[in-house]
């Protein structure tokens, strides 16, 4: 299962776990960074990637929740705001067994949205309406 990590985490968490034998790519590797989301949301339904950012917006605009729904994009949202980088690491890594399960579970149901909370384990499965 291919991860596709948006703009707003790192290109180093990206590589790191790169480095670690994990299948994801940053979203500068493919386009530039001021891509229009539909675009890459667009690309990522394509190859059946799986999205993983901070931008719950995402599911308030209407061109971006369009192309989730049309391009059946699955989805995970880092919950929580001001988050320094090593949390958001922490964050990423520590739930990083359970996104890949819901992934799996998920893939045949798409689209989908999970929130990853900032504390506790627990995702909160999110509406795309």
């Amino acid at each position: 299962m291919n991860f596709f990590i948006d703009t707003n985490l790192s290109e180093k968490l990206a590589n790191g776990m790169k480095a670690f034998g994990e299948q994801v790519i940053h979203l500068k590797e493919i386009f530039p960074e001021d891509t229009p989301d539909a675009k890459w949301l667009e690309y990522i339904g394509k190859h059946r990637m799986i999205l993983v950012t901070r931008d719950l917006r995402i599911l308030r605009k209407p061109a971006e929740l369009r192309a989730i729904k049309i391009h059946r994009v699955g989805a995970f949202f880092l919950g929580g705001k001001n988050r320094r980088a090593c949390e958001l690491i922490q964050q990423l890594v520590r739930n990083w067994p359970r996104i890949k399960e819901h992934a799996y579970k998920n893939r045949n149901s798409v689209p989908f949205a999970f929130e990853i909370p900032a504390r506790g384990k627990k995702f909160k499965e999110l509406t795309i309406t």
